[in-house]
Protein backbone atom coordinates (compact mmCIF):
# COMPACT_ATOMS: atom_id res chain seq x y z
CA UNK A 1 0.00 0.00 0.00
CA UNK A 2 2.80 2.45 0.85
CA UNK A 3 4.57 1.77 -2.42
CA UNK A 4 1.31 2.27 -4.30
CA UNK A 5 0.77 5.63 -2.60
CA UNK A 6 4.30 6.73 -3.37
CA UNK A 7 4.00 5.54 -6.97
CA UNK A 8 0.70 7.38 -7.37
CA UNK A 9 2.05 10.63 -5.96
CA UNK A 10 5.45 10.45 -7.61
CA UNK A 11 5.17 8.29 -10.71
CA UNK A 12 8.73 9.14 -11.78
CA UNK A 13 10.15 8.42 -8.31
CA UNK A 14 8.29 5.22 -7.46
CA UNK A 15 11.35 3.05 -6.94
CA UNK A 16 14.73 3.30 -5.27
CA UNK A 17 16.45 3.02 -8.66
CA UNK A 18 14.46 5.88 -10.17
CA UNK A 19 15.08 8.05 -7.09
CA UNK A 20 18.82 7.38 -7.38
CA UNK A 21 18.70 8.31 -11.06
CA UNK A 22 17.01 11.63 -10.28
CA UNK A 23 19.56 12.37 -7.57
CA UNK A 24 22.37 11.72 -10.06
CA UNK A 25 20.77 14.15 -12.52
CA UNK A 26 20.43 16.79 -9.82
CA UNK A 27 23.98 16.28 -8.61
CA UNK A 28 25.35 16.87 -12.10
CA UNK A 29 23.53 20.19 -12.35
CA UNK A 30 24.45 21.46 -8.87
CA UNK A 31 27.76 22.55 -7.43
CA UNK A 32 29.15 23.49 -4.05
CA UNK A 33 26.89 23.66 -1.04
CA UNK A 34 23.73 22.61 -2.87
CA UNK A 35 25.52 19.50 -4.07
CA UNK A 36 26.61 18.60 -0.52
CA UNK A 37 23.05 18.88 0.72
CA UNK A 38 21.76 16.80 -2.20
CA UNK A 39 24.36 14.11 -1.44
CA UNK A 40 23.15 14.00 2.13
CA UNK A 41 19.51 13.83 1.04
CA UNK A 42 20.42 11.04 -1.37
CA UNK A 43 21.84 8.97 1.49
CA UNK A 44 18.79 9.68 3.65
CA UNK A 45 16.48 8.71 0.78
CA UNK A 46 18.36 5.45 0.31
CA UNK A 47 18.02 4.63 4.00
CA UNK A 48 14.32 5.44 4.01
CA UNK A 49 13.74 3.25 0.93
CA UNK A 50 15.07 0.34 2.97
CA UNK A 51 12.23 0.83 5.44
CA UNK A 52 9.59 1.54 2.78
CA UNK A 53 10.42 -1.75 1.10
CA UNK A 54 10.21 -3.45 4.52
CA UNK A 55 13.73 -4.79 4.29
CA UNK A 56 15.05 -3.04 7.38
CA UNK A 57 13.55 -2.12 10.75
CA UNK A 58 13.20 1.66 11.13
CA UNK A 59 15.16 1.66 14.39
CA UNK A 60 18.21 0.44 12.47
CA UNK A 61 18.27 3.31 9.98
CA UNK A 62 17.23 6.23 12.20
CA UNK A 63 20.69 6.68 13.77
CA UNK A 64 22.21 6.50 10.29
CA UNK A 65 20.22 9.44 8.91
CA UNK A 66 22.51 12.43 8.42
CA UNK A 67 22.10 16.13 9.10
CA UNK A 68 25.73 17.35 9.01
CA UNK A 69 25.53 19.19 5.69
CA UNK A 70 22.19 20.74 6.60
CA UNK A 71 23.46 21.83 10.03
CA UNK A 72 26.58 23.38 8.51
CA UNK A 73 24.58 25.25 5.87
CA UNK A 74 22.05 26.39 8.44
CA UNK A 75 24.86 27.78 10.55
CA UNK A 76 26.14 29.70 7.50
CA UNK A 77 22.63 31.14 6.85
CA UNK A 78 22.43 29.32 3.51
CA UNK A 79 19.28 30.14 1.55
CA UNK A 80 17.73 26.71 0.95
CA UNK A 81 15.48 28.24 -1.69
CA UNK A 82 18.60 28.37 -3.87
CA UNK A 83 18.21 24.62 -4.41
CA UNK A 84 15.47 25.52 -6.88
CA UNK A 85 16.57 28.75 -8.58
CA UNK A 86 13.81 28.63 -11.21
CA UNK A 87 10.84 27.97 -8.96
CA UNK A 88 10.98 28.49 -5.23
CA UNK A 89 7.37 27.51 -4.44
CA UNK A 90 6.36 23.85 -4.25
CA UNK A 91 3.71 23.13 -6.84
CA UNK A 92 1.37 20.22 -6.46
CA UNK A 93 -0.80 18.01 -8.56
CA UNK A 94 -4.38 17.22 -7.54
CA UNK A 95 -3.10 13.98 -5.95
CA UNK A 96 -0.58 15.89 -3.85
CA UNK A 97 -3.08 18.53 -2.79
CA UNK A 98 -5.30 15.83 -1.30
CA UNK A 99 -2.45 13.97 0.41
CA UNK A 100 -0.64 14.36 3.72
CA UNK A 101 1.89 16.48 1.82
CA UNK A 102 -0.69 19.24 1.20
CA UNK A 103 0.79 21.54 3.89
CA UNK A 104 3.93 21.89 1.75
CA UNK A 105 2.14 22.83 -1.48
CA UNK A 106 2.48 26.54 -2.18
CA UNK A 107 5.24 26.91 0.41
CA UNK A 108 8.85 27.62 -0.46
CA UNK A 109 11.60 25.04 -0.87
CA UNK A 110 13.28 26.17 2.36
CA UNK A 111 10.11 25.28 4.31
CA UNK A 112 10.15 21.75 2.87
CA UNK A 113 13.87 21.27 3.51
CA UNK A 114 13.40 22.44 7.09
CA UNK A 115 10.47 20.02 7.44
CA UNK A 116 12.62 17.13 6.24
CA UNK A 117 15.44 17.84 8.66
CA UNK A 118 13.12 18.64 11.56
CA UNK A 119 11.58 15.19 11.06
CA UNK A 120 15.00 13.50 11.02
CA UNK A 121 16.17 15.26 14.18
CA UNK A 122 12.91 14.57 15.98
CA UNK A 123 13.08 10.85 15.17
CA UNK A 124 16.69 10.64 16.27
CA UNK A 125 16.02 12.41 19.56
CA UNK A 126 12.97 10.31 20.42
CA UNK A 127 14.78 7.14 19.35
CA UNK A 128 17.65 7.93 21.72
CA UNK A 129 15.45 8.88 24.67
CA UNK A 130 12.56 6.44 24.33
CA UNK A 131 13.50 3.70 21.83
CA UNK A 132 11.14 1.06 23.17
CA UNK A 133 7.95 3.12 23.15
CA UNK A 134 5.35 0.85 21.56
CA UNK A 135 3.01 3.78 20.85
CA UNK A 136 5.43 5.22 18.29
CA UNK A 137 4.97 3.92 14.76
CA UNK A 138 8.55 4.25 13.58
CA UNK A 139 7.74 2.81 10.18
CA UNK A 140 5.08 5.46 9.55
CA UNK A 141 7.46 8.20 10.66
CA UNK A 142 10.16 7.04 8.23
CA UNK A 143 7.59 6.72 5.44
CA UNK A 144 6.44 10.30 6.06
CA UNK A 145 10.05 11.47 5.96
CA UNK A 146 10.54 9.55 2.75
CA UNK A 147 7.53 11.18 1.11
CA UNK A 148 8.86 14.63 2.01
CA UNK A 149 12.22 13.82 0.43
CA UNK A 150 10.43 12.54 -2.69
CA UNK A 151 8.35 15.71 -2.87
CA UNK A 152 11.53 17.77 -2.81
CA UNK A 153 13.11 15.60 -5.52
CA UNK A 154 9.93 15.77 -7.60
CA UNK A 155 9.97 19.56 -7.35
CA UNK A 156 13.69 19.97 -8.04
CA UNK A 157 13.64 17.63 -11.01
CA UNK A 158 10.61 19.37 -12.45
CA UNK A 159 12.31 22.76 -12.44
CA UNK A 160 15.96 21.86 -13.02
CA UNK A 161 15.55 21.28 -16.72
Amino acid sequence: MVLETISTLFSTLGSAASTTKVFKELLVSNKGEARLLLEELKKNATLSWLVVKRQVEPQKIIPQLETKAYDRLLEKNYNFNDLSPKKKKILGTADLKSSDLAPFIGRDVAFLVEGIYDRIKEMQTISQVDPGNARIDWGRRVINLHKRILLLMFHLRRFSR
